[in-house]
């Protein structure tokens, strides 16, 4: 079975160590370095594919890295100075919603969905994200540090929709304008209980 250890802090690396045959979902382009040999096909993921695409980021779309002829250890990263952060599908009720910029890697067999919140993601206002289910663990990322926020019932927290990383299915949100400016960020308003994952930058 796929094991997988976080790096401390920004910068930090996502290492994953493979059996033979053994494959991880990974974000196109987070690859690192590896140990070992592997082999790097176009995922069949085609709701990732479908969100990336109509966020115009190719780059994310995913990639199935599996490793051939014995064992292999590899690196991910993401493409931006961050933390990585593990979100237990398990605790989380089976779901995770990612944002279609922090999704890193998860093992083969989460499945994968899209979903979008609010009237025009792609305009900026609203969010593109995808979705996985499952009982294994999805590796996410943000850009500074990445914040765990346990919201109780009753609770709620208003995040700048650039700095949400991934958040628990059973949170409600609703994305919102700070005012009614056209050009005005967008923000999202997480009613609990649940998890949100927040980067600081």
């Amino acid at each position: 079975m796929m094991e997988a250890s976080v790096g401390d802090g920004m910068g930090g690396l996502l290492e994953v160590t493979l059996d033979a045959e053994e494959a991880v979902l990974a974000a196109a382009g987070a690859l690192v370095d590896h140990t070992g040999d592997v082999r790097i096909d176009r995922s069949r993921a085609g709701a990732m594919r479908s969100v990336a695409n109509t966020a115009r980021e190719r780059e994310v779309t995913p990639v199935r890295v599996r490793a051939v002829g014995g064992g292999a250890v590899v690196r991910f990263a993401p493409d931006y100075l961050g933390e990585i952060a593990a979100c237990e599908l398990g605790a989380a009720g089976g779901r995770v919603s990612v944002a279609w910029d922090g999704f890193v890697a998860a093992p083969v067999g989460v499945s994968v969905g899209a979903r979008s919140i609010g009237n025009a993601p792609t305009r900026g206002m609203g969010l593109l994200m995808t979705q996985f289910t499952g009982e294994r663990t999805v590796y996410v990322a943000g850009r500074g540090r990445v914040e765990r926020v346990a919201l109780a019932e009753g609770d709620s927290r208003v995040v700048a929709a650039a700095n949400v990383v991934a958040f628990e299915d059973r949170v409600r949100v609703a994305v919102e304008r700070v005012s009614a400016m056209e050009d005005a960020a967008s923000v999202g308003r997480f009613h609990g209980p649940g998890t949100v994952w927040v980067a600081t930058r």
